[in-house]
């Protein structure tokens, strides 16, 4: 058996109860309630200055990966789609995140796009969610509620219970708060994530694994039902969509200089 500290695996359920009590229970056997070890985890993550992020997300009928580079405490981030099937029906470009909400804080970074001369690097905010797919969630939707998961590890866990000892499961409900707010909060200080309403439509658990170290090393989440945005306006909805992110320690730091050519509103 792996010792707690050795690698943790969290279930996050959506079922969240009012309440909050700093009288976590201790597992047997002594040694770091699962809230300490999960929330020690999430507020490192939150002090790295940048971590490497690759975030996957899929339905159904679409499926996207990427990897790139996020600072948790400042909602920033920098990311690449690698892959797509069906392959995007727009140039996304790269992903800039220059806040943790607030639609005109994601751009997409191009070079000879659309706008600007040959060559030319330009952002632009597109007016809708960087990075959409039409039958699964955009990229920064993705990367947003992913951030928020981590910021809500950080001290929104309502209670933990060990699941089975052998495999250091754990199952661990958030307080309602984590939810919330369910719109934009531009300028509020007590969030730096946003697309929390994500969280409320969880079908399921989050997975959250440690590493060796107790650093955060990955999460899983699934949810339903989604909206996709639609250019044309013909809405549909998705039932399930499912995200998986890995973080890992970053030898590069996050470079996001604003370039002379930019379409932003």
């Amino acid at each position: 058996m792996r010792t707690l500290a050795a690698s943790v695996l969290c279930v996050i359920t959506a079922a969240m109860t009012v309440g909050c009590s700093d009288d976590t229970p201790t597992p047997p056997g002594g040694g770091p309630a699962p809230e300490s070890l999960v929330g020690a985890a999430a507020n490192d993550a939150f002090a790295a200055e940048v971590l490497t992020l690759s975030v996957g997300a899929e339905s159904s009928d679409a499926r996207w990966a990427g990897e790139g580079l996020i600072a948790l405490s400042e909602g920033r981030f920098r990311f690449e789609v690698d892959e797509a099937q069906p392959p995007a029906a727009f140039q996304i470009g790269t992903v800039i995140g220059l806040g943790g909400e607030g639609a005109e804080n994601t751009v997409s970074e191009t070079v000879g796009g659309s706008i600007g001369a040959a060559g030319q690097r330009c952002w632009m905010n597109p007016h809708a969610p960087v990075g959409y797919f039409t039958d699964t969630i955009s990229v920064e939707e993705a990367l947003r509620v992913t951030g928020a998961v981590v910021e809500s590890l950080r001290g929104e866990i309502e209670q933990a219970r060990m699941i089975d000892p052998a495999l250091d499961t754990f199952e661990v409900e958030l307080t309602p708060s984590a939810t919330q707010p369910d719109d934009e909060f531009v300028d509020t200080p007590d969030r730096v994530w946003g697309d929390r309403w994500i969280l409320g439509r969880l079908g399921g658990p989050i997975a959250v694994e440690l590493t060796d170290a107790g650093a955060l090393r990955s999460l899983e989440f699934e949810f339903g039902p989604y909206e996709p945005y639609s250019l044309l306006g013909q809405q549909h909805s998705v039932d399930q969509v499912s995200i998986s992110a890995r973080f890992a320690p970053a030898d590069a730091a996050l470079a996001l200089d604003p370039p002379d050519c930019q379409a932003i509103e």
